[in-house]
């Protein structure tokens, strides 16, 4: 409902509030001459009307979907049963000495009560044990992280020890412990066997955090089978250091050089018959403090379908300096969604602007002498752009896979590809060819999106804030059980939250689904929809006009859909992201079966939050406990734009004063200010919802439309916990925006050529002297040219900081409206009158006052339009 006055002749005194649910407010009906209105506000309502909720009482905003939380939080390896393949026995040599923790996962499959025994063994290059070395703190865990979950604590002892339980139980078993190794280049060994000395299944291991030569007897029972190594390399994603795995060996056959980098890794080894193989390869990082590596061997695809067994010919690879690895395309670290087109399921590789990826080509001639020739095509064009290539030396090898149980050689080259810093957002192809000049492969599709971590190198943003607005790579690793990530981040980057009315906080948790899938695995993702919007655009701001449209049109207006996981709303009806791309810019309507009812402003605000961090641009939900947007609560999203100002003006009445708008936070609104659709024109003058501004100007608004100054404008902190708890939130919990909204600068129009942008439902707000500028009128002219045509209104200052008209007890404080109405004579040039003023920026509907907005009109909704103010002399 309207938090704010109407009308002068339409004020009624403004009832005491109490303290409601969302769902109280949400549901209330106005009865009488104007029928129902819906919204997103409190029930301090201004009209002579009826009030009734009993017809449509809702619940409040839900929990998280169970389902949804639990795909997100997936491990990023689970302990799943070892099968046909996995590993009898590991060796690790290590280059250097220390003290180092090792892990070691291992399956036993039988129901007996068994003894069990494991063994541990230090060994010098010519197998002489070497008692200096020692193993303490020495536990294993029968179950981790079941319920029914034992551990036990062992005793410490050097150089090989055989520890063997009375009795065992079915499932996993973790041992653990420190390995104390005063001298380099020892092997350590590891097995674990049941009491007839029958090897149990090793499913994963955690190795030293220091350079280390791995090998492993892997064994494939029965028959032949298609074997992976699969693991993580973590170091911290900067693109000085360095984690991978390297020379991958099975029975002495180099099959891989290093391929992946800071992250998951995948190396399908091909079909291996069943018998014992030998399977080597080493693990290294630039520095080991911090680093964490683990790996196992399993018969499991890196594809989800469990199809593919080796890569393609033209095969992306994830490298951690592309800072993506939490994208679900790299969900084993190599993109396994191929081919040009991007169809539902597909998983197209992101990798952001001013990065380098990897991408594996693989040709029997490219022999060493002759090299393939890579080419990025543009979709949006069609043609190729001139980013940088390179291959390294070590690149460029002969290796191999297994392919019916032998080994066949391959040649293989991995490219580095430098993605400008300055390349348009949206879908490009790589395309190979051989030295011949013939296809390698075909086409594939991957996604450039934004990169916020310049804005932490240069000290803008924090890596906190970067890890909560936007995304967090958790280079730090993700251990199987415990916490999410070893730098306890609670992953925020996958929530944001509202919070519903003044302390203590009704808070409502919403999952974004930014990067990981929470819906069916076969739709489009909110990746494939913000790059489809945000096609050919090169800075932040202009990828949040076009979300912010697609938003926009996307929803209808009506009674909350209130869902949990805000991808369930968006994804749920397979919009194509052609669609997206059609419907993030002017002159499109979504028809009204590709739209989805039900949804107000706390889902307008956290889905386009989502699909903002999606497409890689810092974003966040703004709760707001009185006027802002002229709702009486209200839920925005605000979105870092980097590249200020967009709005021009000054902080003081002289043009030599510093910008106004160098806040880079921006009010992004899309929630339709037209509400239900069945309030006339006449009565939506004080909403300025579906709008873009920045903070200052945005609360500004509500002071000149309606009186009120913003009330309880917040948004979550860096340190909060959505999976925290929900009750007793109050101010100390939440990040105060309130002296952004209120208390922001004025932007003084104090000579011509002042630029904005200007939302459907916008008002923008600027102040000015007549005197001093010396200017009779002022006119506004768009940019570029737009659906909307911006025109004016010009209202008398009034001062913030003077006594207010209005202050009640328990009520909010009001001052004199400037321009309570939208003015009769509004004009695209309006003259200025003596004294100081506000200017009043709009788009004027163009419908008679007692017209209502008819909802099926939607072919302006989310449209925005460059103006520039000029001052007439």
């Amino acid at each position: 409902m309207i938090d704010t006055s109407i009308s002068p002749t339409h004020v009624t005194p403004r009832r005491p509030r109490r303290a409601p649910r969302h769902g109280d407010a949400l549901a209330l009906l106005l009865l009488g001459a104007l029928g129902p209105v819906v919204g997103c506000a409190g029930d301090e309502l201004a009209l002579e009307a009826l009030v009734d909720t009993s017809a449509q009482e809702l619940t409040s905003i839900p929990n998280v979907p169970d389902e949804a939380l639990q795909k997100t939080l997936a491990p990023l390896r689970a302990l799943e049963v070892p099968g046909r393949v996995y590993m009898k026995s590991v060796e690790q040599t290590l280059s250097g000495s220390g003290t180092f923790t090792q892990i070691a996962h291992v399956y036993q499959p039988d129901t007996n009560g068994e003894r069990i025994r494991f063994e541990v063994a230090a060994k010098t290059s010519t197998g002489q044990v070497d008692w200096n070395h020692r193993f303490e703190s020495v536990k294993v865990t029968s179950r981790p992280g079941a319920p029914d979950q034992t551990e036990q604590t062992l005793w410490n002892t050097s150089g090989q020890q055989t520890y063997e339980l009375s009795s065992s139980r079915q499932g996993w078993y973790r041992f653990e412990f420190s390995y104390v190794a005063p001298n380099a280049g020892r092997t350590l060994s590891f097995k674990a066997t049941d009491v007839s000395g029958t090897s149990l299944k090793i499913g994963w291991i955690d190795p030293a955090s220091a350079a280390v030569q791995v090998k492993a007897r892997v064994a494939v029972d029965g028959s032949a089978s298609p074997v992976f190594l699969k693991g993580g390399a973590y170091r911290n994603a900067d693109p000085s250091q360095s984690a991978h795995a390297d020379n991958v060996k099975v029975n002495g056959n180099l099959l891989y050089r290093r391929g992946f980098d800071q992250g998951r890794y995948n190396f399908p080894l091909g079909q291996l018959n069943a018998a014992e193989h030998t399977l080597e390869f080493s693990l290294s990082a630039s520095a080991y403090d911090p680093a964490k590596f683990w790996f196992g061997v399993s018969e499991e695809s890196f594809a989800p379908t469990g199809a593919k067994t080796s890569w393609d010919r033209v095969q992306f690879l994830y490298q951690g300096a592309m800072r993506t690895g939490d994208y679900d395309a790299w969900s084993e670290g190599v993109a396994f969604a191929q081919g040009a087109t991007v169809a539902n399921g597909v998983r197209p590789p992101p990798v952001r602007r001013g990065t380098t990826f990897s991408v594996a080509v693989e040709d029997s001639s490219l022999n060493g002498t002759q090299n393939a020739t890579l080419r990025i095509i543009s979709d949006a064009t069609g043609a190729e752009v001139p980013w940088t290539k390179s291959l390294p030396a070590e690149g460029d090898y002969r290796g191999g896979i297994f392919v019916n149980g032998a080994f066949s050689s391959r040649n293989r080259e991995h490219w580095r590809i430098t993605v400008p810093g300055d390349a348009p957002v949206g879908r490009y192809f790589v395309r190979a060819f051989a030295p011949s000049g013939a296809r390698i492969g075909q086409d594939v599709v991957f996604y450039a999106i934004h990169n916020p971590y310049p804005l932490v190198a240069s000290g803008a943003i924090s890596k906190a804030e970067l890890e909560t607005y936007g995304y967090d790579e958790d280079e730090d690793g993700v251990n199987v059980h415990g916490a999410y990530g070893a730098d306890q981040d609670n992953i925020r980057d996958h929530f944001t939250v509202l919070y519903e009315w003044s302390p203590p906080y009704e808070v409502h948790t919403k999952l974004t689904g930014a990067f990981r899938r929470t819906t069916d695995e076969s739709k489009f993702s909110f990746l494939d929809h913000a790059v489809a919007a945000a096609q050919g655009t090169t800075s932040e701001f202009e990828t949040m006009r076009r979300l912010y449209r697609l938003v926009t049109q996307r929803y209808r207006y009506s009674q909350p859909t209130n869902q949990g996981d805000v991808s369930s709303i968006f994804l749920s009806d397979g919009l194509d992201p052609a669609e997206s791309l059609q419907y993030g810019k002017p002159s499109s309507q979504l028809g009204w079966e590709d739209g989805i009812g039900g949804v107000q402003c706390y889902d307008y605000a956290p889905v386009l939050a989502a699909i903002a961090r999606s497409a890689g641009v810092l974003s966040r939900v703004v709760s707001s406990d009185g006027s802002l947007g002229g709702w009486g609560n209200h839920f925005f999203t605000e979105a870092y734009i980097p590249t200020v100002p967009h709005h021009g003006g000054k902080q003081s009445n002289s043009s030599s004063a510093p910008d106004s708008d160098t806040g880079p936070w921006y009010v992004f609104d899309a929630t339709n200010p037209d509400g239900s659709g069945s309030v006339p024109y006449q009565f939506l003058w004080e909403r300025y919802s579906e709008g873009i501004a920045p903070q200052a100007q945005y609360g500004k608004a509500a002071f000149v439309l309606s009186g009120y100054k913003p009330l309880g404008t917040t948004t979550n902190t860096v340190t909060w916990d959505p999976l925290g708890p929900t009750d007793d939130v109050g101010a100390d919990d939440v990040l105060s925006l309130q002296a952004a909204y209120e208390s922001g600068p004025d932007f003084w129009l104090t000579q011509s050529g002042v630029s904005g942008y200007l939302g459907r439902g916008e008002k923008d707000v600027y102040r000015i002297s007549k005197a001093t500028t010396g200017a009779r009128a002022v006119s506004v002219r768009t940019v570029g040219g737009s659906t909307l045509q911006p025109v004016l209104c010009v209202g008398p200052y009034v001062d913030p900081d003077g006594p207010p008209v209005v202050n009640e007890p328990d009520m909010a404080p009001r001052w004199a409206v400037s321009v309570p109405a939208r003015c009769a004579d509004r004009a695209t040039t309006y003259p200025l009158p003596e004294g100081e003023s506000y200017v009043v920026v709009f788009h004027d509907h163009g419908q008679p006052d007692d017209a209502t907005p008819d909802p099926n009109d939607r072919i302006k909704l989310g449209d925005s339009v460059q103006y520039v103010l000029e001052l007439q002399y």
